[in-house]
């Protein structure tokens, strides 16, 4: 007779009905499905609306492929990985993330217990017409793997764990084998809905789940997810919540969308930043707050009015926190700035964030930017001084951090040749 588990993992996690061989019903489940069921598992997310399920109502998509398919360009975004990077997805199920990103050029791995998905998600990507471009195919593979049992003898730039995470009945061993398959500053993204409250219509839905098909349904309160994070050497440089749609410009008020609830999923964007698990400051509740700025190539000190400053340089974090960044510079990330300062010590031009930092950067980690910006329109002498800010916290000057400060002189330019014609 099977009862529900009342222990206190389960305050955790959601409560699994007991008696269940998680492990194997992972494994065969594929088994189980319809012909139509196994079908959507190769095109998925693409599916015949006609088969749209009952709780999803009139024409269009549903709730739930609308927000698959945001959430993999939000993904692809998010992670800003370089051509050819190596991804690892775990639990990759029929492999249509691989597609995803192989599509990209990606160097795409996917993972699974079950050798049936396994081979679905080679069929999938064996049977596309085309390659990631005219001359390249994609690059993938897909491996039957226990990632509870161990991690792959090898690392990659990125790892994403996308809906997969609650099916893992230990996930102390699975957060120890995603870490150990990262080198520190990769990067993991995990994607998980939060505990559904015991009696719900959710909760419902995933006891029934585990009833019909023997899977575990076991996602993770929200606090427990970003312990096993921490724990593991992972600092979260990205805690996003995903608002996808159209919206009526009437909805606005003040330029601002209210929400009319707050979506039940986790998207968090981590950094492998300790190997030991202690915990990292990052700059939202910055430690030291230093960095080396150099200069990359020679700097070209004579310009002409109308030319432009320009110059590449490296950035090493030398303190102890994380610099996470945004697009947007909430409170405590990290952007460049940039002054130009004349003779007299005042600021003829200033900018902040221009160039982006490409991505959060661990203590240690090193990244290169091109800086460029307008001469002074006035002949004379000019300081260019390059820092950090930390957005309404402080500049890393203020921390005893020496930004880079470089000598210019701007000429005048020579004034347009007069036409011998009236």
């Amino acid at each position: 007779m099977r009862f529900l588990c009342y222990t206190t993992a389960s305050l955790m996690r959601f409560k699994k009905v007991e008696g269940i061989d998680y492990k194997r019903g992972a494994i065969e489940y594929p088994r189980k499905l319809t012909a139509s069921d196994r079908h959507h598992l190769l095109t998925k997310p693409f599916y015949n609306l006609a088969h749209k399920h009952s709780r999803w109502q009139g024409n269009g998509l549903d709730e739930d492929t609308h927000r698959h398919f945001c959430d993999f360009a939000n993904l692809a975004v998010a992670l800003a990985l370089p051509p050819g990077a190596r991804i690892l997805d775990v639990g990759c199920g029929s492999g249509w993330l691989c597609e995803y990103f192989a599509r990209f050029g990606y160097d795409v791995t996917g993972i699974d217990i079950s050798p049936e998905l396994i081979e679905l998600a080679s069929e999938r990507l064996r049977n596309l017409p085309f390659g990631s471009d005219h001359e390249t195919g994609t690059t993938y593979r897909f491996l039957v793997h226990d990632i509870e049992a161990a991690a792959l003898d090898e690392t990659f730039d990125a790892i994403v764990c996308y809906d997969a995470l609650h099916h893992f009945g230990d996930e102390q061993a699975v957060f120890k084998h995603l870490s150990a398959m990262l080198e520190y500053g990769g990067q993991l993204f995990v994607m998980e809905g939060e505990r559904p409250q015991e009696g719900s219509t959710t909760g419902e839905e995933l006891r029934g789940v585990m009833e019909r098909y023997e899977t575990l349904e076991s996602p993770f309160a929200r606090d427990y997810l970003l312990t096993l994070l921490r724990e593991n050497g992972f600092a979260v440089v990205g805690d996003y919540l995903s608002v996808n749609g159209l919206f009526e410009r009437e909805t606005l008020e003040e330029n601002r969308l209210t929400l009319l609830e707050t979506p039940a999923f986790n998207y968090l964007l981590c950094r492998k930043v300790s190997t030991t698990g202690a915990e990292v400051r990052d700059s939202r509740n910055p430690g030291v707050l230093h960095a080396r700025i150099s200069l990359q190539d020679e700097f070209v000190s004579d310009i002409t009015s109308g030319q432009h400053v320009d110059l590449r340089i490296e950035i090493e974090n030398t303190g102890d926190t994380v610099w996470v960044v945004s697009r947007v510079a909430p409170r405590g990330t990290v952007r460049l700035g940039v002054k130009i300062l004349d003779e007299n010590n005042k600021v003829v031009d200033e900018a902040h964030g221009s160039p982006p930092l490409p991505h959060a950067i661990a203590p240690g980690e090193i990244i290169n930017l091109r800086v460029t910006r307008p001469a002074p329109a006035t002949a004379g002498r000019y300081r260019l001084k390059i820092d950090l800010v930390c957005q309404d916290v402080c500049w890393f000057e203020q921390h005893g951090s020496s930004p880079l400060l470089l000598e210019f002189v701007v000429h005048e330019s020579d004034p347009p040749a007069r036409s011998n014609y009236a």
